[in-house]
């Protein structure tokens, strides 16, 4: 996994981190037994030369497995992240009070292998955000709402409590790109507001 502590807000805990399903991974699985299948035909009949087509097949499940681990869904006490990407990263973050709706989607094959949907609907201009492929969806979606109530509920930091300590953090955040310039002003109101 790639997300790291550095990446946490003061304050912020990861409750919940998780990749895609292994599922994701099924159609270079099939690739790859039917690559082995026919190359293994092929060397019985013309040697161990067939052997080098396996390189291909074999790239793409790698390939699938490195982009697997390289999606994260992350929930902690204050928002919902999802972080991908493989050579560069991209990431979107849902604030836990920002999020007006929460919704999952299984079908049967994702009931039976354990994988599904969660959306998020926000107040953002993005509207509705999926996850895909997570397993054990309800759980992920109970972990949010979850998460969500315990936000909502949390009394707020008192008066005076080291606003300028915070804002030190939030622009190391901010300089180390790891939450953007919106986000940084946002979080600084926030904290101004308690002086």
């Amino acid at each position: 996994m790639t997300f790291s502590k550095d990446q946490l807000l003061p304050g912020e805990k990861v409750a919940l981190d998780t990749c895609q399903s292994w599922v994701v991974l099924a159609k270079a699985l099939l690739l790859n037994v039917a690559s082995a299948a026919i190359v293994g035909t092929l060397a019985y009949q013309f040697g161990a030369w067939p052997l080098l087509f396996m390189a291909f097949p074999l790239a793409v499940l790698g390939w699938e497995m490195l982009s697997r681990r390289r999606e994260e869904y992350i929930i902690t006490n204050r928002r919902v992240v999802k972080q991908e990407g493989v050579f560069t990263v991209h990431s979107f973050d849902a604030p836990l009070d920002k999020i007006n709706n929460i919704f999952h989607e299984q079908s049967l094959l994702g009931r039976i292998l354990g994988y599904g949907s969660v959306g998020l609907e926000t107040a953002s201009e993005q509207g509705t955000t999926k996850f895909q492929y997570i397993p054990d969806p309800v759980g992920f979606k109970n972990c949010i709402v979850r998460q969500r109530e315990g936000y909502k509920a949390a009394p707020e930091a008192s008066a005076g409590e080291d606003v300028p300590k915070l804002l030190d953090q939030l622009a190391s955040l901010r300089d180390r790109k790891i939450i953007s310039d919106q986000e940084f002003e946002e979080k600084k109101k926030r904290l101004l507001e308690k002086l």
